[in-house]
């Protein structure tokens, strides 16, 4: 049954604001995941309203049927077209009256607290920083909200150093939806690596490869992702050795489904960041049953994995101690169970997640009524 405008009327709006991603990555997944469970609630309407200055996109399949509004402003100076980007914002708040303006990024967040200020509006203001604030251009503007979600503890601690209330962040981490898919385990040791290809940099790739070359029983390892630094990636493998028994399968559009079908077996996923937000990568493994082995780096695998039950940590950019644990995945005798595994992250699927959400930002609408 179609939805009628007078339904939607009634809905609680939440607007998403954002510059214009890549569109390959966590952050992408997650938001347009929450819109489309918004908008099939009886309580919530929700969708973008995306800064468009001109930055490179990879794919806009996460905002399919999402955007509210794009403001498109390529103008070379920056002043002027975030000047511009703010304008529009006001103009769609005051004409739309949501009840929640969320912002996933520092500028956006001053543009947005500006926008509903000159909008004569009382939107809710509050930010959804994907990876760690203290690393993001001028942090300080996200004071201006009045509330945060936080999707791991660390952010949180990153935004009260800051200055933020403690009682003004909620934690969410990031939800992952349940699936009964299981992917089996291969006779010999085989590593999964899923996500953006950086040599150094964010992931670390390095790593990995310094470390599988230190392994000793029979090992592959299949890369699915791509990025700017395939090219050195693929020569340093060649420089090790190894390259022989690495795999390269590039962008998949549906990474899991590609993994199902076409990787077939995996004995562990390898993550090797230097920095995270909250990984929903080690969340999609584990939720198919795949021990995961990540670095323990800030911020977010601390808070998903657990030692021997759904995978390992090791201390973050320590190769030796990654080829180690690699080495010892394959040869254990018998890693925890695959139900063992997808049970340990009950509290991150997708249903708990969105009650979770919805019940946060109900109480925040309560207090500035009260």
């Amino acid at each position: 049954m179609k939805t009628t405008e007078n339904e939607v009327a009634r809905k609680k709006k939440v607007v998403l604001v954002t510059d214009l991603l890549i569109g390959r990555g966590g952050m992408e997944n997650v938001t347009s995941q929450i819109v489309s469970e918004f908008k099939k609630s009886d309580e919530f309407d929700a969708g973008f309203f995306v800064i468009n200055s001109g930055e490179k996109t990879q794919s806009r399949t996460w905002l399919d049927n999402a955007v509210f509004h794009e403001s498109v402003c390529k103008l070379r100076n920056k002043k002027i077209k975030n000047f511009i980007h703010t304008l529009r914002l006001m103009f769609f708040i005051k004409k739309h009256k949501p009840d929640h303006v969320i912002t996933l990024n520092t500028i956006p967040n001053l543009m947005a607290y500006r926008a509903i200020k000159y909008s004569g509006q009382k939107s809710v203001l509050s930010t959804w920083m994907h990876l760690p604030p203290k690393e993001r251009y001028r942090p300080h503007y996200l004071l201006s909200a009045r509330h945060h979600f936080a999707i791991s503890g660390e952010i949180k601690n990153q935004l009260v150093a800051l200055g933020v209330a403690p009682a003004d962040v909620d934690v969410v981490f990031n939800p992952v939806k349940k699936t009964e898919v299981v992917i089996p385990r291969p006779s010999h040791l085989r590593i999964l690596y899923v996500g953006r290809i950086h040599f150094e940099r964010q992931k670390q790739l390095k790593d990995l490869f310094d470390a599988v070359r230190k392994i000793n029983i029979p090992w592959s390892l299949e890369i699915v992702g791509d990025g700017e630094d395939v090219a050195e990636c693929q020569a340093y493998t060649h420089t090790l050795g190894i390259s022989g028994h690495v795999t390269w399968h590039g962008w998949q559009s549906d990474p899991w489904k590609y993994v199902e079908e076409s990787i077939r077996e995996v004995s562990c996923l390898a993550m090797t960041s230097n920095f995270e937000g909250f990984p929903l990568v080690l969340l999609e493994a584990i939720s198919r049953g795949i021990y995961c082995i990540s670095s323990d780096c800030v911020s977010g695998p601390s808070e998903i994995i657990e030692n021997n039950i759904n995978g390992r940590l090791y201390p973050q950019n320590d190769s030796v101690r990654l080829s180690e644990i690699l080495q010892q995945t394959g040869m254990a005798v018998a890693l925890p169970e695959h139900a063992l595994i997808k049970e340990s992250i009950g509290k991150f699927y997708e249903d708990k997640y969105m009650e979770n959400f919805k019940m946060i930002l109900n109480k925040i609408s309560e207090d500035k009524n009260a």
